[in-house]
């Protein structure tokens, strides 16, 4: 992936350094920036895709006149923890914020059919079972699906920079962790996402359509040709900001900017 502007600003971790007493400063540097860039864009990206999804669920919540009383009460919730991780990121980027929310602009023209084929999927497969209300619990179920995806996106990849560079980084990052809006969507799903028959079990791990589509969205979620393209428009938009923060070798291999510029 070409280098971007769109970094953290998270000061580093002495303590860090120090459980790996052989480790080179550059060499922790090293780890330290490819997470820093990671978490911006896949990562990022990864949580903006849960939002939407989450949001549909609301808006379909909404739709069924079930927004009241403990429902509306986690929904708040669920929103008060994406505020509160926003708020906690966006102001990492100072003057680079627009080219930051540029960058998540871009998220829903890429991602939002791959959220529209989970929710179908699940949609799908309760209807073959015969299930009511499935528009609702689709949509509830999808929103769970895309937030489970951002943080095994995020876990993951902390266990890959770990691997590679002997640190575990996550600690200091540990606020693009989409956990704590998951855990309140989750008591949404406790509420909706049921069998009409409490007997009934429906596994939809073992829906095809819905395996597919979520491994579509993973594999999206950290596809570098993706991410690049999102980051080349909002760059685009934004490039006397970018030019700050890049190269211009950086900004020729993104397409930005002219090769004999």
């Amino acid at each position: 992936m070409a280098a971007n502007p769109l970094y953290y600003t998270h000061r580093h971790s002495n303590q860090v350094q120090a459980a790996c007493p052989t480790m080179t400063q550059e060499r922790y540097m090293e780890g330290w920036d490819r997470a820093n860039s990671l978490v911006n864009t896949m990562i990022g990206v990864a949580n903006e895709v849960a939002r939407l999804a989450i949001s549909d669920g609301i808006d379909a919540i909404k739709r069924a006149g079930k927004y009241r009383q403990k429902t509306k009460q986690l929904c708040n919730e669920t929103f008060r923890r994406q505020e509160e991780y926003e708020a906690q990121h966006n102001q990492n980027f100072g003057d680079r914020l627009k080219l930051w929310l540029d960058y998540l602009d871009g998220t829903e023209d890429e991602y939002r059919r791959h959220i529209f084929n989970i929710y179908m999927a699940v949609k799908m497969a309760l209807d073959r079972h015969r299930q009511t209300n499935t528009e609702l619990k689709a949509r509830i179920e999808c929103g769970r699906i895309c937030a489970e995806l951002a943080v095994g996106q995020f876990d993951a990849l902390m266990a890959d920079l770990k691997e590679k560079f002997g640190v575990d980084y996550s600690p200091l990052f540990i606020r693009g962790r989409y956990d704590g809006p998951l855990w309140a969507w989750r008591r949404v799903c406790d509420i909706y996402v049921q069998t009409d028959d409490p007997k009934q079990y429906i596994n939809l791990n073992d829906d095809a359509n819905l395996r597919l589509a979520a491994d579509v969205l993973a594999r999206k979620l950290s596809d570098s040709d993706v991410l690049n393209r999102i980051g080349k428009h909002a760059i685009e938009q934004n490039l006397e900001v970018a030019r700050r923060f890049s190269t211009d070798e950086d900004l020729k291999e993104l397409g930005v900017i002219d090769e004999n510029e």
